[in-house]
């Protein structure tokens, strides 16, 4: 898919960070843009921004809901037109050690960062499918290739994406359909902004995050290039590939895991407090 003239694409979380600005360099190349996202005042002026650019539209849609995403994908084919490409880029973060995290988190988490995607593949591969052509990319995260503590819930439901991503690239090539999935690093977005640390490591992590963290636009960049590649998975940065090459070496992933919890993680009578205060596991 070198050419990306004329081609249609539907963002999710489009409005915002590196889904607004891949939904800009897509516009830049003549595409026509599809943007989704749950803040409305967010979507009413990224749209007004890419229609300035060429034919854009809006929906506000939580992707969690199931109703909505199917709703938003009948109106799209029925009256835009078929998805040339999708982009699974809506996701929340979370932080805390999985013995204090609710089950109600685990499936906001899992509602949003996995079944949001799958909801959106479900809704539209059938079209690619009777068309024989389509582009699927979905934004994982590289926390899928850490096991650091206290990102665990977070990283398991991107490591179920990113696991998913890469099956559906090798059994949708008998459709003609390609399957991108990204690995992208630490982003210097929005996306932080509800991290709250409770420890004074995570405090300074995320104090420091301008400093070691990628900006929006060079991810929006690197996912657009991939795109036009076609590639099967854009690691997007060489710290990722390093997560990688560190879980081929048991010991090292134990040891990074294991350094990063005395950097991360609260001490046995703060998570028991913890646990008490929220009834956590219950």
């Amino acid at each position: 898919m070198a050419k990306l003239n004329g081609k249609r694409v539907l963002i999710t979380g489009g409005a915002s960070g590196i889904g607004f600005k891949m939904a800009e360099l897509f516009a830049d190349a003549g595409c026509e843009v599809i943007i989704s996202d749950l803040n409305q005042d967010a979507l009413d002026s990224a749209v007004d921004i890419l229609q300035a650019k060429g034919p854009a539209y809006s929906f506000l849609v939580d992707v969690s809901n199931r109703e909505q995403v199917q709703s938003m994908a009948e109106e799209v084919l029925n009256n835009i037109g078929k998805v040339d490409i999708l982009i699974n880029n809506a996701g929340i973060p979370h932080t805390g050690e999985i013995v204090e995290t609710s089950i109600d988190t685990w499936e906001k988490l899992m509602g949003v960062n996995f079944w949001g995607a799958l909801y959106n593949i479900y809704a539209f591969l059938p079209s690619m499918i009777e068309a024989q052509d389509g582009h699927i990319v979905n934004v994982s995260s590289g926390q899928a290739f850490f096991r650091l503590p206290t990102w665990g819930p977070y990283a398991t439901t991107k490591l179920a994406l990113g696991g998913l991503s890469e099956l559906m690239d090798v059994e949708l090539d008998k459709f003609n359909i390609k399957v991108t999935t990204v690995y992208p690093f630490m982003i210097n977005t929005g996306f932080y902004d509800e991290v709250e640390g409770d420890t004074w490591g995570s405090r300074l992590s995320m104090k420091l995050l301008p400093y070691y963290s990628m900006s929006p636009e060079q991810v929006a960049q690197i996912i657009f290039k991939a795109v036009k590649k076609q590639k099967s998975v854009e690691m997007v940065s060489l710290v990722n590939n390093f997560g990688t090459l560190s879980r081929a070496v048991s010991p090292l992933s134990y040891l990074i895991s294991k350094s990063s919890l005395l950097f991360l993680g609260k001490k046995p009578e703060e998570l028991k407090d913890e646990i008490d205060d929220k009834n956590a596991l219950n």
